[in-house]
């Protein structure tokens, strides 16, 4: 499992909608977008769960059946410890990765993830699970 600081600026809209909304409200939390391309109905049993958890306790979850593939989750300010999880239900295995941040009043947590996909033949899916974790500053403006 990989995971970058940087964040190479891919956002889907839904994300871009909940980033202004949260902002607008002044929230403080953890915003996930997984980039699934398994179809909902596909046939294959090679699908996975893309998790975050927080002390044992799961704050949300992905998988190719979910309506929505970005959400975004409440979190109060301060230090957080989360683990980033992809399970492979068919090989009953899965790749972790711990990140520990530091959120301020209003800061959002933007964690996305990019797992392997082996069944996927219309665009090429990366090698190893891929995270990208960035901490998007609340505007001292507003």
């Amino acid at each position: 499992m990989q995971v970058n600081s940087d964040f190479d600026g891919r956002l889907k809209w839904r994300s871009r909608y909940l980033i202004h909304r949260s902002r607008r409200r002044g929230r403080t939390g953890l915003l996930l977008q997984v980039d699934l391309r398994d179809p909902p109905r596909s046939m294959s049993l090679k699908w996975c769960l893309v998790s975050v958890t927080e002390s044992g306790r799961q704050l949300c979850s992905v998988d190719r059946t979910s309506i929505r593939k970005v959400r975004f989750i409440s979190l109060p300010p301060g230090p957080h410890s989360l683990q980033l999880e992809v399970t492979r239900h068919r090989e009953r295995r899965c790749t972790q990765a711990q990140q520990n941040v530091v959120l301020g009043q209003g800061d959002i947590l933007l964690v996305t993830c990019d797992p392997v996909q082996p069944n996927v033949f219309y665009r090429r899916s990366p090698v190893v699970d891929t995270w990208s974790a960035q901490i998007l500053q609340a505007d001292p403006n507003a």
